[in-house]
């Protein structure tokens, strides 16, 4: 995909995120998945290694089932504030793409502190 979609519509469900793209594109992302892809220099790491990623999911798990509020951070990303767990994490509309595209958010790429 050379340029991505414009985001047109989300939509929060009881145990997903439902999201429109401008190119007729839609995905599903659940609230679990969400949570375990956090970009926040605190979640990031822990998906490094299999062992504490997985430690991670189970923690995300074990949350209580809630819809967040979602904010948008200026023409790139979302922000999702949860009540119970970490809300840091500023999701690019690029990441919500490879989420909903059942694509690694990450590359691949193990997490460095720092964006320089």
């Amino acid at each position: 995909m050379t340029e991505l979609p414009t985001l047109n519509r989300l939509e929060r469900r009881d145990l997903d995120i439902h999201l429109t793209w401008s190119d007729g594109t839609e995905h599903e992302i659940t609230y679990d998945d969400l949570r375990h892809a956090c970009p926040c220099a605190k979640c990031a790491p822990q998906r490094n290694e299999d062992e504490t990623s997985m430690i991670l999911r189970r923690n995300v798990e074990k949350l209580p089932r809630e819809k967040p509020n979602v904010r948008k951070i200026g023409n790139y990303a979302l922000s999702f504030e949860w009540n119970n767990g970490c809300s840091s994490g500023i999701h690019r509309f690029e990441r919500l793409w490879k989420l909903g595209s059942k694509q690694d958010p990450d590359d691949g790429k193990p997490y460095v502190h720092g964006a320089w």
